[in-house]
């Protein structure tokens, strides 16, 4: 008779993870329930920058993405979307101290079909349930479905760049405008999963800026190459990465406001929930 300890786990697996599901804290949606959130993400930045008597500029950036997504619950499960921490990651390591004695016995037994039964037998009669290892939690990610918004501009930057004679110039450029983010799934913009600890009490909000979007630059010079020019630039809220989640926010998924101090200003997000 041979033992087939890996189907047996897995049933058991089963089982606890049934259990587990119906056990889920009260405070956690039904999975697959949808909610919408508008979120209005501002940035406000000065800059200056002098490099010794050659050049001089100036920076003020103003910029606002709005955006409007529909999300939906997944399942509870012990961690986020980072995974398990390193306690988390020890627990499910961790053997069952019953499933390591009697893997011990198995590999006494060497292949005896006379051991490997009376083994067997008293797995039955201590009705033996190794336990799946598992890590304490309980966190519901919230996941976007699709998401849709604008990006608009009022920025100004000047140059005075003494570079000699006939060479020297100054400048003034304004980026204004806006443009649409039109609605899309998987492949478009996804600005926010929420991820609400039940277990804590607290909710984590992780923010994604939308791809640059092209808006209008209208620049004017003097002195060296003098003139007007007009074209189009691809202009994000950022354009910097920043996987730093916003939060915890004390409570389950509601509406709020966060501002974080960025290089030159601030980056200020408000959202507003809608069930």
């Amino acid at each position: 008779m041979e033992i087939r300890w890996t189907g047996l786990l897995a049933a058991l697996a089963a089982v606890a993870a049934a259990g587990n599901a119906a056990a889920q804290p009260s405070a956690a949606a039904r999975e697959g329930t949808k909610l919408t959130i508008s979120l209005t993400a501002t940035v406000r930045t000065t800059g200056r920058f002098v490099d010794g008597r050659n050049a001089t500029t100036t920076s003020a950036v103003n910029r606002v993405l709005k955006g409007k997504c529909r999300l939906e619950a997944g399942a509870v499960g012990a961690y986020g979307l980072e995974g398990p921490s390193r306690q988390q990651e020890k627990a499910m390591k961790r053997k069952d101290p019953g499933m390591a004695n009697l893997e011990k016995e198995h590999a006494r037994c060497k292949g005896n079909q006379d051991c490997l039964m009376a083994l067997a037998q008293k797995m039955a009669e201590q009705d033996f349930q190794p336990k799946a290892p598992q890590a304490e939690g309980a966190v519901q990610v919230w996941y976007p479905q699709s998401c849709s918004g604008s990006l608009s501009a009022d920025d100004l930057f000047t140059a005075d760049i003494k570079d000699g004679p006939g060479l020297s110039y100054q400048s003034r450029s304004t980026v204004t405008g806006s443009a649409l983010i039109p609605e899309g799934g998987e492949k478009g913009w996804l600005a926010v999963y929420i991820e609400h600890d039940l277990a804590g009490n607290s909710t984590l909000y992780r923010f994604n800026e939308a791809e640059p979007v092209p808006l209008e630059k209208h620049t004017v010079r003097t002195g060296y190459q003098a003139g007007t020019t007009r074209n189009k630039v691809p202009v994000g809220l950022t354009q910097r990465v920043d996987t730093k989640p916003w939060g915890p926010v004390k409570g389950p998924p509601q509406s709020g406001a966060v501002t974080r101090n960025i290089e030159g200003g601030t980056l200020t997000l408000e959202w507003q929930i809608q069930r």
